[in-house]
């Protein structure tokens, strides 16, 4: 982590340079702080095997890279403020995605947050104990949060932001101070799309149109509670989160609870994650429910073990598409992670894990010359596959 304080010589000579100044002005930027973060990250990969064998390989690689500014200052009066602009997918093979890009007012009174942030259901939701663990950066090394780019993780869900949208929105956001170890937050979007490019964009007249948006009048809601008791940590949260479905999309109906304890460098975490109406951005009205698991443990000497086991059932007629694109209407779906991370040296990162996979269906499609549904038949198959993984990153 690189830090920059602005202000000094450098930047007031700048200033001076740019416009004319009185003696006793400052620049605006005096006294702020940049912290600059991030990771470079490369994988290789290899399915052990599966039971789609429509491929012409069984191993590739992979890398990707994040840059993360965060900017802040505290006033005379002890107001917090700042900003961050998070930039994921810098590589050579994909558009740059900005996923976080907000404003922040921090105080006595709790924390407003403005812009491109995490939603109160992810904030709030989120329980996976490795991720505490294991060092992990952007899906590389990190169990059951993974990328799943060789297939699968298509189903199961950490919080309730995974396959609903609510992770593709500019928001307003709440959160309350800590008070006696309780917690609470509240947030509200007007429109949520599928795509990168609608959303509360810049563009945001598109935004007051239904076309190509999913829900609109989103709000979430969370509330927790976090402890220490002679050395064994704890902290418990439940969320709820609804909206509004448009352009023929189901109205959006999900909820959460989860819990963590850690204690001697083991930490533990169950979640529950139900979605009665609008999973996958909300092309269904069926009932989809997530249980997770996650264990971590801190052997010492830099080596760290993390085990994750998603179990996700679904009711029948929701009808969607997993990876093998020939099954449908999810029945259930199991996923099992076994990670070991080892830290070389402060910011060198190498992992290894193994992902095992099965997601069991109810129909089979039937498609036309043009690959396009034209009915279903009953098929109870399912689709399977195990993977190894290990890479190395390089975080700061």
């Amino acid at each position: 982590m690189k830090k920059i304080l602005l202000g000094g010589t450098a930047l007031a000579a700048a200033a001076l340079v740019a416009m004319p100044a009185l003696a006793d002005e400052k620049p605006v930027t005096s006294g702020l702080s940049i912290n600059i973060t991030g990771f470079v990250a490369w994988e290789a990969g290899l399915i052990i095997g599966s039971s789609d064998d429509n491929r012409d390989r069984e191993y590739d690689f992979n890398s990707n890279g994040r840059l993360q500014f965060d900017i802040k200052n505290v006033t005379d009066s002890g107001l917090e403020y700042g900003a961050r602009i998070r930039m994921n997918n810098v590589n050579r093979r994909q558009n740059v995605t900005v996923d976080r890009q907000y404003v922040y007012l921090k105080g006595d009174f709790g924390t407003v947050t403005l812009g491109d942030s995490p939603q109160v259901a992810g904030d709030f939701g989120y329980f996976f104990a490795p991720d505490d663990i294991l060092n992990a950066q952007g899906g590389y090394g990190d169990n059951l949060d993974g990328n799943y780019r060789y297939g699968g993780g298509d189903f199961f869900s950490l919080d309730p932001t995974y396959h609903s949208g609510l992770d593709k929105s500019t928001s307003v956001k709440y959160s309350s101070p800590s008070i006696g170890g309780f917690i609470f937050a509240v947030g509200f979007t007007p429109v949520i799309s599928d795509s990168k490019d609608l959303s509360n964009g810049t563009q945001g007249r598109q935004d007051l149109f239904n076309g190509g948006q999913v829900f609109e009048n989103a709000i979430s809601g969370g509330v927790g509670y976090e402890g220490e008791f002679d050395g064994l940590s704890l902290k418990v949260r439940g969320t709820a989160s609804y909206a509004n479905g448009i352009s023929n999309h189901w109205d959006l109906e999900t909820y959460s609870a989860g819990g963590q304890i850690g204690v001697d460098g083991i930490v533990a975490s169950l979640v529950w994650v139900g979605t009665p109406s609008g999973f996958g951005v909300g092309q269904t009205d069926k009932n989809f429910d997530t249980i997770g698991f996650g264990l971590g443990y801190s052997l010492g000497n830099g080596v760290n073990l993390g085990l994750g086991y998603a179990y996700t059932w679904a009711d029948k007629n929701n009808d969607l598409f997993g990876t093998d694109s020939q099954k449908l209407d999810l029945k259930d779906n199991h996923v099992a992670v076994a990670t070991v991370n080892y830290t070389v040296a402060p910011g060198l990162n190498t992992y290894a894990e193994v992902v095992y996979e099965i997601q069991s269906f109810r129909k089979k499609g039937i498609f036309n010359q043009d690959g396009d549904l034209i009915g279903t038949v009953k098929s109870e198959k399912s689709w399977e596959q195990a993977t190894f993984l290990t890479g190395v990153s390089v975080s700061f």
